[in-house]
């Protein structure tokens, strides 16, 4: 196989040039080259005809992508006299290699009408020679003994997609390719950012905990609303020592950004046929999620004056004092955190175990970033902005 996984696409462009151009850009996003003769990318030998490049860009290929439609395309006699057509001299060579034992594989596509033009014999809406290449494709004792019938029909794109990424025909688009290694760096990147807001606790025997686990802020009655309150020593002890371990966490915030790149190029995104769009699964929605929250959060201990002059009071923890407001933005922060880090916890049981994703949510379960206008879904936003200049 070569380096890049190649595969070679035939057909005639006329029928199919739209479907062309649409495989191409699947399958190049998927990690594989593609072959096609219209591209400039194709690598011609000008001192051979079209035909002899396309059987060369075949024998190099690792896949051979057949498509074969109603219009048997630029017809033409061979020596003998026999008519036939370059996508058929193109399968013909195909067999040939595969005889010899070469190892390349065939996905082959033929057209709904056109198999029911062959089913039919229908010869006055099909010519006899697109007959006689689906019959060839599907009689083959070569194919049969060493490829099986690995045949589909198709009536748009997104048939052609929904029969690939079953990954029946060797070509894995999501269990391998880009998406694969691209989740693997996911996987340790998230794994990473985990281990960054656990602690060991081992010396007391329970282990690795949560921060919210080790720290568990209590509820506090205050006697006023912004008068500030002495917070009791302990308290105000697991306040300061919340703050300063999250104050000094910019690799976080790297890491974060790395993999929105990743995620923003869409190497995880996968194409739904009932849509015929791209969508993100559910584990990239979650992690999206997830890591908002945290940036929030880490950018919040990092510019925030509140949170430098909790550190400052280290040396007083006897008299520590804080307002009701301040106590509960803290508890907020910390609540965060502890959504992200089980969130995280979630994302690590699905890479690590190589879960392929989470069950189909709605997609309010995503709308929460840590604020208190969680409760305002997308819907009453789109409703509130149509509406809110004829109030005016």
């Amino acid at each position: 196989m070569n380096l890049q996984p190649t595969i070679f696409i035939s057909s005639i462009i006329s029928e199919f040039y739209d479907l062309r151009g649409a495989l191409r850009y699947f399958l190049g996003k998927s990690g594989f080259r593609v072959l096609m003769s219209e591209e400039p990318d194709f690598g011609a030998d000008c001192d051979k005809d079209s035909l002899e490049n396309c059987k060369e860009r075949i024998s190099s290929s690792d896949y051979y992508f057949l498509i074969i439609g109603v219009k048997p395309g630029f017809e033409f006699e061979l020596s003998d006299g026999t008519k036939t057509t370059v996508t058929f001299e193109e399968f013909k060579h195909f067999l040939e290699l595969k005889s010899n034992g070469q190892n390349i594989n065939l996905l082959a596509f033929v057209r709904k009408q056109a198999w029911e033009y062959y089913v039919n014999k229908d010869f006055d809406n099909m010519p006899k020679i697109q007959h006689d290449f689906i019959d060839e494709l599907v009689n083959n004792s070569l194919l049969d003994k060493q490829i099986g019938r690995w045949r589909y029909t198709f009536d748009k794109f997104a048939d052609i997609i929904a029969v690939l990424e079953t990954n029946q025909n060797g070509l894995f688009i999501e269990a391998t390719r880009k998406i694969g290694i691209y989740r693997n760096y996911l996987k340790l990147e998230l794994t990473h950012i985990l281990k960054a807001l656990l602690l060991s606790d081992k010396k007391d025997g329970k282990g690795i905990r949560t921060l919210n686990e080790f720290i568990g802020l209590p509820e506090i009655e205050f006697a006023e609303y912004f008068t500030p309150q002495k917070i009791h020593k302990d308290v105000a002890a697991k306040i300061i020592a919340f703050v300063q371990f999250y104050s000094y966490k910019q690799d976080l915030l790297l890491k974060i950004n790395r993999i929105f790149n990743y995620i923003a190029q869409g190497e995880f995104a996968i194409f739904n046929p009932e849509t015929e769009s791209y969508e993100q699964p559910e584990y990239i929605k979650l992690t999206i999620q997830a890591l908002e929250i945290l940036e929030k959060s880490l950018i919040n201990f990092q510019q925030g004056d509140f949170y430098k002059r909790i550190i400052s009071m280290e040396s007083d923890v006897n008299n520590f004092k804080l307002r009701e407001f301040e106590y509960g933005i803290v508890k907020s922060q910390l609540a965060d955190i502890d959504i992200v880090t089980l969130k995280l916890i979630n994302l690590m049981k699905c890479l690590h175990n190589n879960w392929s994703d989470f069950a189909k949510t709605d997609g309010n379960r995503y709308d929460y970033r840590g604020s208190t206008t969680d409760s305002i879904t997308t819907e009453e936003i789109i409703e509130f902005s149509n509406k809110y200049f004829d109030k005016k």
